[in-house]
């Protein structure tokens, strides 16, 4: 007897919001499971046994175990979401929403480590200008890319998911202004119309403002 999947991850994490976005926007009856990565919950023997570079977010599917937001999201796509635009079969515009999903894993979310982890460690005014500079330029490069509505496109799609969860994430660290990125605040108001973008991008931005705010603190009292 199948039972549903479940979805393990932790709010503050974009990988984590961008799968469960995807949940949402397909639908799908998911359990989702925090893992507090902070108290090493994803570093168990157990968690190991399901997810062995144990990472967050991690998919068991009835048995069927993949990690990686952007390959559970076309996972999901692939298996569940058939009608809709998420994805799709077209070789073309396939090609297009797996280079925006590689975009924001390689540019993204990659300059978005390279600050988040001075900022656990040495808090902001730490962070090397260069990797400031460098997010910044990410964040440059994507409203380039934006040519139509949508990161792939004229509709939405995973790609659209997986790309604001990060970006939302960098907008909180280095607070750009409409005015120099008019494209991409228009498009994050797109998005926000979704009827369950609040749920999921509220509270995580939220639990990553505070966090930032703390370490913050921590850190220019030491």
């Amino acid at each position: 007897m199948s039972s549903k999947p479940v979805l393990y991850t932790h709010t503050i994490s974009p990988a984590g919001r961008a799968a469960e976005l995807a949940v949402k926007a397909l639908n799908l009856d998911v359990e989702i499971r925090e893992m507090n990565v902070f108290k090493g919950q994803h570093m168990t023997d157990e968690f190991k046994k399901l997810n062995p570079v144990q990472t967050i977010p991690t998919l068991d599917d009835n048995g069927f175990l993949v990690w990686d937001s952007h390959a559970i999201m076309i996972y999901l796509a692939r298996r569940y979401g058939a009608g809709t635009d998420l994805y799709t079969d077209d070789f073309e515009q396939q090609a297009r929403i797996n280079a925006a999903l590689f975009f924001e894993s390689s540019i993204l979310f990659a300059r978005l480590r390279f600050c988040t982890d001075n900022l656990t460690v040495l808090g902001k005014s730490a962070i090397p200008e260069k990797n400031l500079q460098r997010a910044l330029e990410g964040l440059q490069r994507l409203e380039s890319l934006l040519q139509s509505d949508y990161v792939a496109g004229d509709h939405l799609t995973i790609a659209d998911l997986s790309c604001v969860s990060s970006v939302t994430t960098l907008h909180l660290m280095l607070k750009p202004s409409a005015e120099d990125f008019p494209k991409t605040f228009a498009w994050i108001e797109r998005l926000a119309q979704l009827p369950y973008y609040g749920e999921v991008m509220g509270r995580g931005l939220k639990a990553a403002g505070e966090l930032m705010q703390m370490l913050g603190e921590k850190n220019s009292a030491k």
